[in-house]
């Protein structure tokens, strides 16, 4: 996490400038129903496809119903298409992580329909992709940008 918004409480498992709280995403220290609001740029990737039903589930967990959950993350697709194009070691990065520090690896890939599948499996709906432009007008489109609703209590565990 690079810049936090205002108001914001920042999580993350390593120490930045950005940081308020040292956690793991799949073990939030706050109260269910805590927060208006969750965003996550570029941290779901980082986990095993195995683990992300588990992250999507807390991060759900200290939404109130009602909040919103905003998620930011690599476009597979796209990113692997690039690549296609374009076999460079710099594609090859966009789509493993960086992985100049100890957890800075992707370890799954999402398309908007997987992510919005996972979402609504955990109770979250309204669900709209968001896209921003880039140069000229043409739309940014190597990142998934999505944000939906909490409109109903699941009780998963």
């Amino acid at each position: 996490m690079k810049k936090k918004m205002d108001g914001a409480v920042g999580v993350d498992r390593r120490k930045t400038k950005a940081v308020d709280v040292i956690a793991d995403a799949t073990r939030l220290p706050f109260k269910p129903g805590s927060f208006d609001r969750v965003y996550s740029a570029h941290t779901i990737e980082h986990f095993s496809h195995r683990e992300i039903r588990d992250v999507a589930i807390e991060w759900v967990g200290v939404l109130k119903l009602g909040g919103q959950i905003e998620i930011r993350c690599p476009w597979l697709r796209i990113r692997a298409l690039l690549f296609f194009l374009k076999p460079t070691s710099k594609n090859v990065e966009n789509i493993y992580g960086g992985q100049e520090y100890e957890g800075n690896f992707h370890k799954c890939g999402f398309s908007f329909g997987l992510l919005k599948n996972l979402l609504e499996s955990v109770g979250i709906r309204q669900i709209k992709r968001v896209f921003e432009k880039g140069p000229f007008g043409i739309p940014y489109c190597s990142d998934l940008h999505i944000i939906g609703t909490k409109s109903e209590l699941i009780w998963i565990r």
